[in-house]
């Protein structure tokens, strides 16, 4: 485009774009003067200066999708999207977005954090996918680069557990992510990885890993988590705890997984009819009252034990759902 001729032809300039984001090095590229792109930046212009050299061609609140792009258009070439934005690129779905975008460049690079944009030098290699049109880091980087911050452990466990739920990471492979980061920030990842290398899948199957184990009577009972359960050549199903020295499952009763619509409290039902018609005692625990009874909940889980210790050893077989360490 000749200089001068791009404003007959803003829907080309529009088209270098990507999600109405382009870097003002393009802009002048196209023949736009630079004098002319910072002025339409202006409060009353037509266009917004997001980060520097970074310009959005419309004004108002821009959508999470273009804070993203800003962010790689910001960072460089060779700028990756990591934290929840990359994992929601990746079809990760849990996690409260921030209200800043995180965006790795490599550490010679001398972009810096502005509003809006978290910039994060780093000498590790920046490995990068193409998901959803974006460039991010794989899975689970993105995973432990979002946690890395976080305080909450219940927070940390939701988003640790869906990729090892959904079937898309194993945990070994967010622990050896872990430890190939940096250290700062790693020490409740680390506790609740700890867990669902044991078996939990979700924030509320940790929470109650980490309430049996502090208990010193419970202790005494290997509570396996997430095994599949059958009889002879019959899937019973995959108990969410279950205690194979006295035949108890003990199912996470959580609104999610089992109460959120009538279709999963009917198979919830038709799945605790079949461990009982295996010779299984079942007792269902509801998260709240890890949380809000913890005292009562223990005496009625020492109940479901002794139960379950006077009825006969049934004959079931169990596996882990996924290879864990011997």
């Amino acid at each position: 485009m000749k200089r001068g001729s791009w404003a007959d032809d803003l829907e080309l300039v529009r088209a270098a774009a990507d999600d109405d984001t382009i870097h003002v090095h393009v802009l002048t590229g196209l023949g736009v003067p630079e004098s002319t792109i910072y002025r339409r930046c202006l409060p009353d212009g037509p266009w917004t200066l997001v980060a520097p050299s970074t310009v959005r061609l419309s004004t108002g609140t821009p959508t999470r999708r273009q804070l993203a792009r800003a962010g790689l258009v910001y960072g460089g070439a060779e700028a990756v999207l990591t934290g929840l934005d990359a994992a929601r690129a990746h079809g990760l779905r849990r996690g409260e977005l921030l209200e800043v975008v995180h965006v790795l460049i490599p550490a010679t690079s001398r972009a810096r954090s502005v509003p809006g944009i978290r910039v994060e030098r780093t000498h590790r290699p920046l490995l990068s996918r193409t998901r959803d049109g974006l460039r991010v880091v794989p899975m689970e980087r993105c995973v432990i680069d979002a946690v890395r911050s976080m305080s909450s452990r219940s927070d940390v466990a939701a988003i640790l557990t869906e990729p090892v739920q959904r079937r898309m990471l194993l945990p070994e492979t967010l622990v050896a992510e872990l430890d190939a980061g940096p250290r700062r920030g790693t020490a409740l990842p680390r506790a609740v990885l700890g867990a669902v290398v044991l078996g939990a899948r979700s924030a509320a199957e940790v929470e109650f890993h980490d309430w049996w184990s502090t208990s010193l009577e419970l202790s005494r009972w290997p509570v396996l988590l997430n095994v599949r359960l059958t009889v002879g050549d019959d899937f019973l199903g995959i108990a969410d705890g279950y205690l194979p020295d006295v035949g108890l499952v003990l199912p996470i009763d959580s609104v999610e997984q089992h109460f959120m619509t009538p279709d999963q409290v009917a198979a919830a039902e038709r799945q605790h009819r079949a461990y009982r018609s295996a010779g299984l005692h079942v007792y269902g625990v509801r998260p709240s009252r890890v949380r809000g009874d913890p005292a009562g909940l223990h005496r009625d889980v020492l109940d479901a034990i002794a139960v379950a210790a006077q009825l006969p050893t049934p004959l079931v077989r169990w596996a882990a759902d996924l290879p864990r360490p011997s």
